[in-house]
């Protein structure tokens, strides 16, 4: 399944149809593929949904040449949620579940006005905002201080903006879970350290609809599922047992 974007480039996805009426899109993180969605694509499969799992822009089978970190990227899902809708009909139930940048993808697009056919929201190890991210990461894993961290960063900032077309401060799934109104589970790692666990903290608190959170509590990053695959399906089968049915 494919579609050419507004600015011509084309975006790809895998689709595994089983003819259902309910279908999970899989968002994956950043520098992978749909490819990596793969276990979670199974259990959702297994669990009676179709699977959409894209490629998001520039990266994988998709085309294009600047990642978005989730905010451009949101547009984009919003048009595979039609998609779904055009493939399964006015009566689908559409689940959206994110890992790692996916995650942040997921949160952001929870915000937008979206068609009634989307019941649900799963994310996991998803960062808060891309600056705070990025500030993060050259802080903890590249030790770098205030000066020259907070200039850089904003340089970075400043690029992307030309690249991207927004400031690296605008992209904040904080801000848009604040505008969310439909059931979301947060899943994070406990010894996660690439994404800090706090940040699922910050994002659990965004958003004042119906909210579970899970922590994976000696997981690291995006190993939640792995190193607890009994019980992350178990957590991920009772939110949707309780609110897509």
């Amino acid at each position: 399944m494919d579609f050419k974007t507004d600015s011509g480039i084309t975006l790809f996805a895998q689709y595994l149809d089983q003819h259902a009426k309910k279908t999970a899109i899989l968002l994956h993180g950043f520098m992978s593929d749909g490819d990596s969605m793969a276990g979670f694509a199974k259990m959702f499969y297994d669990f009676g949904y179709n699977v959409l799992v894209p490629d998001a822009r520039a990266q994988g089978r998709s085309e294009g040449k600047y990642i978005g970190y989730g905010w451009v990227e949101k547009d984009d899902i919003l048009r595979w949620i039609y998609q779904v809708i055009d493939q399964t009909g006015t009566n689908a139930k559409i689940v959206i579940m994110g890992q790692s940048m996916g995650g942040a993808t997921a949160m952001m697009v929870s915000g937008m006005l979206l068609p009634p056919q989307v019941k649900a929201f799963i994310e996991d190890c998803g960062y808060s905002t891309v600056k705070g991210e990025i500030n993060y990461q050259a802080q903890n894993l590249f030790h770098m201080k205030a000066f020259p961290r907070f200039p850089i960063v904003d340089l970075v900032s400043g690029i992307n903006r030309v690249k991207n077309g927004f400031y690296l401060k605008d992209a904040s799934a904080v801000a848009q879970l604040n505008k969310n109104t439909r059931p979301f589970l947060f899943i994070h790692g406990g010894k996660d350290h690439f994404v800090p666990t706090k940040m699922v903290w910050q994002n659990y608190a965004a958003t004042a609809a119906p909210k579970q959170i899970w922590l994976a509590p000696l997981a690291g990053h995006a190993l939640s599922y792995p190193m607890y695959p009994k019980q992350y399906r178990q957590q991920v089968e009772r939110f949707l047992q309780k609110y897509v049915g």
